[in-house]
C-alpha cells in the first residue's frame, strides 16, 4: 500500500463500497489483524477523508488550521473517530458471525450515530434534500458525517453482501451477480494470494 498521491492514499485504498467500509479498512490491509493503522494523527484523517469525498479540499483546509490551532482537541476527535471505527468493526464482525452484537461496540456506535443526527440540519442534497452535518465542535465534522452515512449502510439491503477479504482483514461489499468476490481488490490481495499459490508449487517441485 505504498502511497502514489500526495495525500498517500490511492484508489486501491477505498474498495470497500460505502464510505463507513472505506474508513474501517483505514488499518490492516497486510494480513488478517488489525494492525498498521494509516491514522496517527488528525492530518491523516483529513487526508483520507479528502480522498474519500467525505470532505471538499477546502473544508479539510479549513480543519487542518483549526486542528494547528486547537491540537489537544483534534487528538481527541481522533480518539473518537477510531474508537467508532473499531467498535463498528466488532459489530459487523458479529453480524458476519450471526453472534449477538457486543454490547460496549454497540453503544458507541450509537452513540456518535445519535449524536451526529442531532448536529444534522435538513438542506440540498443530490436530487431533494439530505441531512448535513452541522456539529457545534467544527474537528467532528468528519466524525459527524460518518455518522449520518452509517445507518444507510446498517439497515439497508448492502449489510447481508457485508464480506471480510479472504486475505486480510478489510471488508467490503459484494454486489457481484455470483457473490463469489473473494478479495479487498485483485491488485492487492488477489495479486498476493496468486504469488503465494505459485510459490508454494515451486516448493512442492523443486
Amino acid at each position: 500500500m505504498s502511497a502514489s498521491s500526495a495525500a498517500g492514499w490511492r484508489a486501491e485504498d477505498l474498495v470497500g463500497g460505502h464510505i463507513v467500509l472505506d474508513f474501517l479498512n483505514t488499518t490492516g490491509g497486510r494480513g488478517k489483524a488489525r494492525d498498521g493503522d494509516r491514522l496517527v494523527e488528525y492530518a491523516g484523517l483529513l487526508d483520507w477523508s479528502a480522498a474519500a469525498s467525505l470532505l471538499r479540499a477546502d473544508e479539510a483546509a479549513v480543519l487542518a488550521m483549526a486542528a494547528e490551532n486547537r491540537s489537544e482537541a483534534a487528538a481527541a476527535e481522533l480518539r473518537r473517530a477510531i474508537e467508532w471505527r473499531e467498535a463498528l468493526h466488532s459489530v459487523l464482525v458479529a453480524v458476519q458471525a450471526g453472534a449477538p452484537l457486543p454490547e460496549t461496540a454497540r453503544e458507541t456506535v450509537e452513540t456518535v450515530i445519535r449524536q451526529s443526527q442531532s448536529d444534522a440540519r435538513l438542506g440540498p442534497g443530490g436530487a431533494g434534500l439530505a441531512w448535513q452535518a452541522d456539529p457545534t465542535e467544527p474537528l467532528a465534522l468528519v466524525l459527524t458525517r460518518l455518522g449520518l452515512a452509517a445507518p444507510e449502510f446498517l439497515t439497508g439491503p448492502d449489510l447481508s453482501r457485508l464480506r471480510t477479504c479472504e486475505r486480510c482483514s478489510w471488508m467490503f461489499v459484494d454486489r457481484g451477480r455470483g457473490r463469489a468476490r473473494r478479495w479487498c481488490s485483485m491488485s492487492l490481495c488477489g495479486n498476493r494470494a496468486k504469488a503465494a499459490r505459485h510459490y508454494a508449487r515451486t516448493r512442492q517441485k523443486g
